[in-house]
């Protein structure tokens, strides 16, 4: 039996886009494809909110997250790095790879950043900042949008993840300031792991045509070959990513940002009834693509569920088998909620 997958990513994939992923493979450097990823390309602002280009990237989405650092980051420069869980940490990680000189912004677990530490900590010397919006996890939203605004008048590049929040909750790139915006297939799109986006702001290609470039990740050969892509493009993922946009525009992307909001208050609201402690410290920074939940039954839950055909995830160091998570982003509704909280509920009563 194939489980039903309530995980944050990767998430079920509807029929509409795995019939499009069957599509016959055609060449890659054909007007054909072109026009299909220029298609892409131009939908793929809607989402993003933004007037600037999106790249498509193959790979997951750290390869978005390196390329951002890659293309704005040299060695010595000092990047600002709020951490809050695993994937904030990434970013940090990646920085500390690069050789830059980094300052981390550490928060608990649980918490979400502390606007005023991070403008405190914002002097004239920070090249970047980096931060994830939906913290994958712990289950935590930050402001993003406070953030920018206070990046938007320094010398800064505003980086951040967006990979488990883009096309399921809000997210305003520019409005929010963000210089590179990143996303991936496999959340909120409902598409299977293989393709990193990236949207460039005008702030950013300034530093980016200064910087000596890693071959692979190279965003001066990706503004060059747009639409097109500098090397071989994941040609059945495209086309299942254009069946996914005309997915998100039918459903309207405000309805969809609403429906995920909806379907998470009531996953948390059903959770507390079953007597379980929510992760995040508070409700009004709880994610609106996941529910983290505190147990320390949590490997015990996640094997029973297993059992009964669904697949959540368990936490991330530190706080193995203290957490898990259920995940109810992209195509994800209420039927597939309801199911797995009836099965949970079976699995406490035990």
């Amino acid at each position: 039996m194939v489980p039903l997958l309530m995980t944050p990513g990767p998430t079920e994939v509807p029929e509409r886009i795995r019939t499009a992923l069957a599509h016959p493979i055609v060449h890659h450097r054909t007007p054909e494809f072109t026009e299909i990823l220029d298609d892409c390309g131009s939908r793929l602002k809607k989402v993003f909110k933004t007037d600037n280009t999106v790249y498509t990237m193959s790979g997951s989405g750290t390869t978005a997250m390196c390329a951002a650092l890659e293309n704005t980051v040299s060695k010595g420069d000092k990047v600002l790095s709020i951490v809050f869980g695993k994937f904030s940490e990434r970013f940090r990680d990646i920085a500390l790879s690069i050789g830059a000189d980094l300052e981390t912004l550490q928060f608990d677990w649980g918490q979400a950043p502390d606007i005023e530490k991070i403008e405190e900590a914002l002097d004239d010397d920070v090249k970047a900042v980096t931060m994830v919006h939906n913290e994958t996890s712990t289950g935590v939203r930050a402001d993003v949008e406070a953030v920018g605004k206070l990046v938007k008048d320094t010398n800064a590049l505003f980086i951040c993840d967006t990979i488990s929040s883009m096309a399921g909750d809000n997210v305003e790139t520019d409005n929010w300031n963000i210089d590179l915006c990143i996303a991936g297939s496999q959340k909120c799109f409902s598409m299977p792991p293989g393709i990193g986006f990236l949207s460039v702001s005008d702030k950013a290609w300034p530093v980016i045509e200064s910087k000596k470039q890693n071959y692979l990740t190279d965003l001066n050969k990706y503004r060059s070959k747009y639409p097109q892509t500098p090397f071989t493009s994941p040609i059945s993922l495209i086309f299942g990513l254009q069946e996914a946009l005309s997915i998100i525009e039918e459903e309207g992307l405000d309805k969809r940002v609403q429906r995920h909001r909806e379907n998470a208050e009531f996953t948390r609201t059903a959770v507390k009834e079953l007597g379980l402690e929510l992760y995040p410290a508070s409700e009004d920074i709880c994610s609106a693509t996941l529910t983290s939940i505190r147990s320390d039954r949590a490997e015990e839950i996640l094997s029973a569920l297993k059992e009964k055909g669904i697949l959540v995830a368990g936490a991330q160091a530190p706080e193995n088998g203290k957490m898990f998570r259920i995940g109810h982003m992209g195509s994800i509704g209420r039927p597939e909620i309801e199911r797995t909280l009836e099965a949970l509920k079976e699995v406490l009563e035990v």
